[in-house]
């Protein structure tokens, strides 16, 4: 536990020394201010998981993607392989320090936009509990996907294009939970299952959408850890070794 306290604060201030933190909290300003411009506090519970999975989610990504490649190319990660710090603790410090900071960004939007429309309406706050469980899953889902991914490439141009597709559909989810496309089909999307959690801080679930979010999102963190794991040992200490 003391190695993964150290890489954890260790993973902050470099997030914070790189300005991860100040480009998310601007970030985060600004979508307050623009969704509190699109919608009211009603439509708020609508339009907010949409809007974590289309934009707090690929930040999330590009800032997985950042971090490891950079530790990559300045040779953090080799040096780190060589230390008793074992490899899941390491990858676990990554996880969450980075759904911390998506959840930070996550919370300023929300808490930005419910300011802001408090001036005209009153205030309607979601469920804090399912709240939390799905800002959590969903940063989860995104960080463990972009590290699984990121560590197959050597520059962050190479790893862009592959990024964008893989960004582009786990955003689709967004299409079914504001009512544009209600197919099964996106219900698949790894995103779905959080993102429906983050819905039931605004309305009662019904029992098979309660059902889906939990087992679906509990699964998902399971694979998609092993998928990292994987990954992260194929392409970073295989190669190293």
């Amino acid at each position: 536990m003391t190695r993964l306290w150290n890489q954890f604060k260790t993973d902050v201030r470099v997030q914070f020394r790189n300005k991860l933190y100040h480009i998310g909290i601007v970030i985060s300003a600004l979508i307050a201010i623009v969704l509190s411009q699109l919608v009211n506090m009603e439509q708020l519970g609508l339009a907010f998981p949409a809007l974590v999975v289309l934009i707090i989610g690929g930040t999330t990504m590009l800032y997985v993607a950042g971090m490891v490649i950079f530790e990559k190319d300045e040779g953090t990660i080799a040096a780190t392989v060589i230390t008793p710090l074992r490899d899941r603790e390491y990858l676990m410090a990554k996880v969450c320090s980075l759904v911390m900071l998506a959840t930070l960004e996550t919370f300023i939007s929300l808490a930005g936009a419910i300011a802001i429309l408090s001036f005209k309406e009153p205030i309607i706050l979601p469920n804090p509990l399912w709240l939390i469980l799905g800002i959590l899953s969903i940063g989860t889902v995104f960080t463990l996907i972009g590290i699984a991914l990121v560590v197959r490439y050597k520059t962050i141009t190479d790893f862009l294009l592959p990024m964008a597709f893989v960004a582009v559909t786990l955003q689709l989810p967004f299409l079914y939970f504001l009512g544009l496309v209600k197919h099964w089909s996106l219900l698949i999307i790894p995103t779905s299952a959080p993102t429906m959690v983050i819905m039931g801080a605004y309305r009662q679930l019904a029992g098979w959408e309660q059902i889906y979010a939990i087992a679906y999102t509990s699964i998902l963190l399971v694979v998609l850890t092993f998928w990292a794991k994987a990954a992260f040992d194929k392409h970073i200490i295989e190669k190293m070794g």
